[in-house]
């Protein structure tokens, strides 16, 4: 009797000890799960979003606190890609170097697209950099390009956590080979 009363014990203890490895194992799965999932961004996350690539120009062209907006823009360890520029204070310098000025407007952005990524959201648009004709001087564009944006979110809203731009290249392509109609609207 004492024999079978230690082996239902043991078996008890055994199933226990089964089952709470089985929870262990789930809620670490689960876990894993959720740090590994894309996250669903609200309504609220794209406008946020979209207000901070907007006030990109703004803290470029403008600049009227020494570079501050611009930096400001960026999470702590942000980076601007081209050139690399890391850090508040180098943000605040590269800001800087641009032309600028309360009245000045330079930088265009458009056909901003958003989604969802592991940390955060990633974007890209499209920029065209125009210098506009002053003093009889004509106006032109003096660059352009896209930019490839990682966002994070942080206690003080969505910030850039790496942006870098790519200027745009044109390469003309050849007519096709043998004697295919060349031209536009093809």
């Amino acid at each position: 009797m004492a024999k079978q009363a230690t082996r239902f014990g043991l078996s008890i203890i055994f199933t226990a000890l089964v089952c709470v490895v089985a929870v262990v194992a789930a809620r670490a799965q689960q876990r894993s799960a959720t740090q590994n999932q894309t996250p669903t961004l609200t309504a609220l996350d794209y406008i946020e979003i979209q207000q901070l690539v907007s006030s990109y120009p703004y803290g470029l062209d403008g600049n009227t606190d020494n570079g501050e907006s611009y930096a400001n823009l960026f999470a702590p360890g942000g980076v601007f890609g081209r050139p690399r520029t890391e850090g508040h204070d180098n943000l605040k310098a590269l800001a800087n170097t641009q032309p600028r000025g309360a009245k000045y407007v330079r930088h265009f952005i458009t056909n901003h697209v958003i989604e969802p990524a592991p940390g955060g959201a990633i974007g890209k648009e499209y920029a065209v950099i125009i210098d506009i004709g002053e003093n009889g001087n004509p106006s032109g564009i003096a660059l352009g390009g896209r930019y490839d944006d990682e966002y994070v979110k942080t206690a003080q809203g969505w910030k850039f956590k790496n942006r870098t731009f790519t200027p745009s290249r044109v390469e003309v392509q050849p007519p096709p080979a043998g004697g295919g109609r060349g031209g536009r609207g093809q």
